[in-house]
């Protein structure tokens, strides 16, 4: 079995102005699909690709001139989450071990307070929700592979990341989910998880044009953009970004609250700012000037999902970057599994 956790965003599509059932349904959604049923005869599974996100986190991005401050509380932790962080470890291509503490960072002198883009308590019990569902799933291949550990001492799951607290946390968490006593310590070695150290080299973040939000604080604070290893799917990606347009009537309703710093951000970046909130209650984003209503809320949420989409599908030159990039990553994981 291979899990590939991408540092990758997907704003819940909200499908009315409010979004509160969809916003309620992604928060707490709880896991349910027809995962690891064969149903055509003389197939046999011999193995499984899954491929997640990072859960639930605190913002990378904020908006400028408000005169209120999110606080997501990311400590203290549970013993759950310290079982988990202690049951993995995290090396890299080659095996080498790499120290990497997987509990979340907080903001120095706040008492608990997530720093930015760390995982939260949800993100945390988001992931053993899917693990644990995943496993009653495929708990024959998971037995099978327990059994073929025992018997040659081979690695029988393989789990990459990158090199960010949260995605690597939520791997630990998926992983405490997902696997059975016999293949989680003390029965078993701890699962490692690979990760490349050398951000500029981690095709995971983009072949094309490569973002990376280690900007102001080790996981979080900001994010930046650069030309990835291939140039033509860089080109088809820039190609990609100004052809898309968004809803410039919500652009305009933010910079008239806001400012005109807060309608030229990028709405994924706006998308991130507001969504992070939702699933803690916290309200949204006011100045002198009003509040951040719900409806123009939803529709940043789904601009967001909108330009991930159009980022990813057949939108403009984005299906040949895309088929590039993902031949990439293919063959990135192909060489380095050890």
């Amino acid at each position: 079995a291979l899990l590939l956790l991408r540092e990758q965003r997907r704003f819940v599509l909200a499908t009315s102005p409010g979004g509160s059932a969809a916003l309620e349904a992604y928060c707490g959604a709880p896991p349910q699909g027809s995962e690891g049923k064969v149903t055509a005869d003389g197939l046999k599974l011999v193995g499984v690709l899954v491929t997640i996100r990072h859960g639930d986190r605190s913002s990378i991005h904020s908006l400028p001139n408000t005169n209120t401050t999110a606080r997501w509380m990311c400590r203290p932790v549970g013993s759950e989450q310290k079982q988990a962080a202690a049951q993995v470890a995290v090396v890299g291509l080659d095996g080498s071990p790499f120290y990497r503490p997987l509990l979340p960072k907080t903001l120095p002198g706040r008492h608990g307070d997530c720093a930015p883009g760390q995982l939260t308590p949800r993100g945390f019990a988001q992931h053993v929700a899917l693990g644990r569902h995943l496993g009653r799933s495929f708990a024959p291949l998971l037995r099978q592979a327990a059994a073929e550990r025992r018997a040659n001492s081979s690695r029988v799951v393989y789990v990459r990341s990158t090199d960010y607290t949260r995605t690597q946390m939520s791997a630990a968490a998926f992983l405490y989910g997902l696997l059975p006593p016999t293949l989680r310590p003390p029965l078993a070695p701890p699962t490692r998880i690979h990760t490349r150290a050398d951000e500029a080299a981690e095709v995971m973040h983009g072949v094309g044009l490569a973002s990376s939000s280690k900007v102001g604080s080790e996981d979080g604070g900001g994010e930046t953009e650069r030309q990835g290893a291939c140039a033509l799917a860089g080109s088809m990606a820039r190609a990609q970004q100004a052809a898309w347009r968004g809803d410039d009537g919500a652009r305009d309703e933010l910079g008239g609250l806001l400012g005109e710093e807060a309608r030229a951000m990028p709405p994924t970046h706006v998308a991130d700012a507001l969504h992070s909130l939702s699933c803690h209650g916290m309200p949204r984003p006011c100045s002198q000037g009003g509040c951040v209503s719900a409806a123009l809320a939803a529709s940043f949420r789904l601009m967001g999902d909108s330009a991930y989409c159009a980022r990813c599908g057949n939108f403009g030159s984005s299906r040949s970057s895309r088929a590039i990039e993902l031949g990439c990553i293919s063959g990135d994981l192909g060489s380095s599994r050890v």
